[in-house]
């Protein structure tokens, strides 16, 4: 589809829109500086174990990964790869 993104690493493919995967990557991006923040907005280890969906994964981990998905889809936007 026009305008779409791909996102696979898997068999089965899935697609968004542009302004979606735009709106992903922004929310992504946010969602990393709350982790790392420091002082009253920084989320708190039970808000970070409940986002990543595993109670026992370091924020840094989390932290590492919300980052290398968030360079990952932002890259693909930007570059015109995965686009149909």
């Amino acid at each position: 589809m026009p305008g779409s993104v791909t996102v696979s690493h898997h068999p089965h493919a899935a697609s968004i829109e542009h302004g979606d995967a735009e709106r992903l990557v922004w929310l992504l991006a946010e969602l990393g500086l709350l982790i790392n923040e420091q002082g009253d907005n920084r989320l708190s280890d039970a808000q970070v174990g409940l986002l990543s969906g595993a109670q026992s994964e370091p924020r840094e981990e989390f932290a590492a990964w919300v980052r290398h998905v968030t360079a990952d889809l932002s890259g693909q936007l930007h570059h015109g790869l995965g686009t149909a």
